[in-house]
């Protein structure tokens, strides 16, 4: 769904403009209400790392964080995806020639 999916279903179902901002803020609110705000989330992610690692054996998660507890990133590899690389990995012998 999109705030303009919005406008339009405003205006057919009930005949009212609404601004794209109104839209996109209803949007915003709904989407806040359905699966939590963004804080709210972010605060779920160190659990959801640990059962990640708990209930998958080979999976590595990494969360950072800044000096004020802001969310940086989240890092996620799968085993299958750690022993495939390794399998398929060659040697390499970087070569510099010089002219």
């Amino acid at each position: 769904m999109r705030p303009k999916n919005i406008i339009a279903d405003m205006k057919s179902m009930y005949g009212i403009q609404i601004m794209y901002s109104k839209a996109h803020a209803a949007l915003d609110y709904a989407l806040s209400l359905t699966y939590g705000t963004h804080e709210e989330t972010f605060q779920l992610l160190p659990s959801f790392g640990y059962v990640l690692e708990q209930k998958n054996p080979g999976i590595i998660t990494d969360l950072q964080c800044d000096e004020d507890s802001k969310f940086l990133y989240f890092f996620m590899s799968i085993g299958a995806s750690l022993r495939e690389l390794q399998t398929c990995m060659r040697p390499v012998m970087p070569l510099m020639v010089l002219i």
